[in-house]
């Protein structure tokens, strides 16, 4: 297949956000953490170094280790249901089938120099690893190697459909297979350095690749956009100076990109132009996962979890939906009206959260002004969430 290649430096914004929307979750590890997964807003799990896994059952509240029965590192995990997932190590695919509390390991895939595990539905799902793929398709019970090309140091892997799939590697070696991993045609040759870190497609023929290496002491950026199934590809981002480490889109328009350097990118024109958020750390970060279009997590090096209630952006920001519901007063002592403009057909819901996105209140009304009670909060910040058919508004208020 043939690619092009589009460097277009004048597409790309890239401002810092001066408020930090991210806040660290409590993980009691310093294990460097590679792969998050979460089944709803509340059920997650993180997998990382030493065979660590953390598992969370309210939103990353408390973060509760459980045990893995092994001690190489995770790289990946994917749950299909809140019971069923799976996670692998270089050598190791592990298997729960209660939750995480529990994980086994698929005796017919030792060995196999893994590093990715991805489904299509409960069923179908594949193991990526060095020069080969592995298949199931009767829920993870057995593993099928195909018999086709691989590549070698692989990073990362998507599937679109049962049939199509897309693998990538060192170098920035990136494959991609219609057929179900028999065959191979190369969408980015070797580039000699670097990595391909992460793939992302937003429908059968939107997708995203990201990476990053080292070039005569500097730091390279990897970043590519198709929407045509990578036969061909532009680059939006340009070269920013940042390792790519993993890419996440919420719908087709809104993405997120994490970095090496402690940095995410935010887009909400399907990857056209981008926008840097103050994370609030240095340290690398390496995986992004969004249950819902605002409530977002990421992990990185030595136990590292941030989580965003406000779609990472501050809640002023443009890339925020304006539904003009107005709250009063502000700052509040003991009651936060709040005031919706337009008429409620169905129950809104109406959310309190901490800045470090614990649910405090909540409560559900059918009425255009509704009273929440605030005297028990102590003295803060907090966030609004205002959820109904339409959507859902954030809007931050103080208390006093």
């Amino acid at each position: 297949m043939k690619v092009i290649f589009s460097l277009v430096f004048g597409f790309i914004l890239m401002l810092n956000t001066s408020s930090q929307e991210w806040f660290q979750q409590q993980t009691n590890t310093n294990a460097d953490l590679n792969s998050i997964f979460f089944a709803d807003a509340n059920l997650g799990w993180v997998v990382g170094s030493g065979g660590t896994i953390l598992k969370t059952t309210n939103g990353g509240d408390q973060w509760v280790p459980v045990s893995s029965g092994v001690t190489s590192d995770l790289l990946s995990v994917h749950f299909t249901d809140p019971m069923t997932g799976f996670a692998v190590s270089f050598h190791e695919l592990l298997k729960t089938t209660d939750g995480g509390e529990h994980w086994v390991i698929q005796d017919t895939v030792i060995n196999a120099a893994l590093s990715s595990v991805f489904f299509i539905g409960s069923d179908t799902g594949f193991v990526a690893g060095s020069g080969k793929i592995l298949k199931t398709t009767d829920k993870g019970n057995t593993w099928v190697k195909q018999s086709g090309f691989g590549c070698f140091g692989v990073k990362s892997f998507w599937a679109t459909d049962s049939q199509t799939l897309y693998m990538g590697g060192s170098d920035f070696l990136t494959i991609k297979s219609v057929d179900g991993g028999n065959q191979w045609d190369v969408l980015v040759p070797n580039l000699s350095y670097g990595n391909m870190e992460s793939i992302f497609f937003t429908d059968n023929n939107t997708g995203y690749f990201a990476g990053g290496g080292w070039a005569q002491g500097y730091t390279g950026t990897y970043f590519a956009k198709t929407v045509d199934g990578g036969a061909t590809m532009t680059n939006p981002l340009g070269n920013i100076g940042k390792w790519l480490s993993c890419v996440f889109f919420t719908d087709s328009r809104n993405g997120y990109i994490t970095a090496l350097d402690g940095s995410i990118l935010k887009t909400t024109d399907a990857g056209d132009h981008w926008v840097s958020i103050n994370s609030g750390v240095n340290s690398a970060l390496t995986s992004i996962f969004f249950p819902d279009s605002i409530t977002g997590y990421v992990t990185g090096r030595s136990g590292t979890i941030l989580k965003t209630t406000t779609a990472g952006l501050g809640v002023s920001g443009s890339d925020v939906p304006k539904k003009s519901a107005r709250i009063y007063p502000n700052p509040v002592n003991d009651v936060l009206n709040i005031e919706l403009n337009s008429l409620q057909q169905q129950r809104t819901s109406l959310q309190i959260y901490s800045v470090s996105g614990q649910l405090l209140v909540r409560q559900e009304t059918l009425m255009n002004k509704t009273a929440l009670e605030t005297g028990t909060l102590p003295e803060g910040v907090y966030v609004l969430k205002i959820i109904d058919s339409q959507g859902t508004e954030v809007v931050k208020f103080d208390k006093r």
